[in-house]
């Protein structure tokens, strides 16, 4: 039973380490935050089948604790990355900063 647990606490870490890695990467951080809670929930399962078999290992605890800062990371990257975004869209319709960038564009191309 232990080892089921333990493969669980590592697919945990594994997952906990992609979130934080590529919780800053446009795009991905959405499959981060994903990743993130699906290693938060690995790690609970895994802590309680050692707690229910009687055992201890660090394995789901480091697990959980990669999954909540993988969480917390993508969150934020997710929300920063949003902001962004729409910032960026906000000011692209504004045809005043269109054609400014129109003309600066042209003019480093003509470069």
């Amino acid at each position: 039973m232990s080892g089921n647990q333990k493969i669980l606490g590592i697919v945990s870490i594994v997952l906990g380490a992609f979130a934080i890695v590529f919780a800053w990467v446009t795009w991905v951080n959405i499959a981060a935050l994903i990743a993130a809670i699906a290693g938060l929930v690995l790690a609970i399962m895994s802590r309680k089948g050692f707690a229910a078999a009687g055992e201890q290992s660090p394995v789901p605890t480091i697990g959980l604790v990669l999954s909540i800062i993988g969480l917390v990371f993508s969150i934020i990257g997710f929300f920063t990355c949003t902001v962004c975004v729409c910032a960026a869209k906000q000011a692209l319709d504004d045809p005043a900063v269109a054609s400014q960038l129109s003309s600066a564009l042209s003019s480093a191309l003509a470069q």
